[in-house]
């Protein structure tokens, strides 16, 4: 009975010291494949069918429309940041960072300076009426702000030597003359253009070449700057002879289908119209761009 006793409890602990090191080992293992198991396993392929690694499907006609939209809304971003279609009016002052560094005299009058490319555009035109038989010079073109500020105060003061109380004055100047800093002679794209300096308002208009000028300088790139009509959105009385370049090339990549002083004369629109026109064909863009893009 001793001898059998002693052997069963040989015999338990032996098994008992196995199966302690059986889960020790276990223990271990697991361990090691707890605080290591991410490392591995973020290194082995992805074999599980139920997970979908492909990207997504783009329909490619939207896609095509997205991209076309983008395109059409940066052309519009270049134009509106053009300093050829910079808007000057009494809302829109001379940006503070503006400096007009590109300036030249004009051929017909050297007394004058426009930004280069514009004196060479007027001066195309001049050309082009005096082969159509037609007498032109300019007649005023850059003014300095302080060239401005002293024509201004000039026809205030006249205005008050008139009789007129300086809120009458201002009212009146206002309709034909621009305050420094708001005026569009400081940009260096606005001219002034007639048979002489001492031409009148009422001889331009009934004139020929008010006729000529009307049907041809859009061609050169010239708008009328102050129509006939527009004096609530300009801000001042039509004036015959002063004229705005704004470019005489066709638009990039057909997104408008002409030339801005094209599209602006066929129209019978003022400038301020024009950008308005633009601003609003470039936010359409960008509603369907957004629409375009959820899909």
């Amino acid at each position: 009975m001793n001898g059998k006793g002693y052997s069963d409890s040989m015999t338990i602990g032996l098994i008992s010291v196995v199966c302690i090191a059986f889960v020790l080992s276990v223990y271990f293992f697991a361990s090691m494949f707890v605080f290591t198991g991410p490392d591995i396993v973020d290194e082995l392929p992805n074999n599980d069918p139920t997970i979908e690694n492909k990207d997504p499907v783009v329909d490619p006609e939207i896609e095509a429309k997205i991209q076309a939209l983008k395109k059409e809304i940066e052309t519009y971003d270049k134009i509106l940041s053009s300093n050829y279609m910079l808007l000057v009016n009494k809302s829109n002052p001379i940006p503070e960072d503006f400096n007009q560094t590109s300036l030249m005299d004009t051929e017909s009058n050297p007394a004058v300076k426009l930004e280069a490319v514009t004196a060479i555009k007027i001066q195309e035109f001049i050309d082009a009426a005096r082969q159509a038989g037609y007498t032109c010079k300019v007649i005023s073109g850059y003014k300095t702000y302080a060239d401005q500020e002293a024509l201004y105060n000039q026809m205030f003061q006249s205005e008050i030597n008139a009789g007129y109380t300086a809120e009458e004055a201002e009212s009146r100047v206002g309709l034909t003359v621009a305050k420094p800093g708001y005026s569009e002679f400081e940009t260096g794209y606005t001219v002034c253009i007639a048979e002489t300096s001492s031409m009148t308002k009422d001889e331009m208009i009934n004139s020929d070449l008010y006729k000529f000028i009307s049907e041809n300088i859009y061609k050169y790139g010239f708008i009328l700057r102050y129509p006939e009509g527009k004096k609530d959105i300009t801000g001042y009385e039509f004036d015959p002879f002063c004229y705005r370049y704004v470019g005489d090339v066709g638009v990039a990549d057909g997104i408008l289908s002409m030339s801005h002083a094209q599209y602006i004369y066929e129209k019978s629109i003022s400038f301020e119209e024009y950008i308005d026109y633009v601003k609003a064909k470039r936010s359409y863009a960008v509603q369907n761009l957004n629409v375009s893009t959820a899909e």
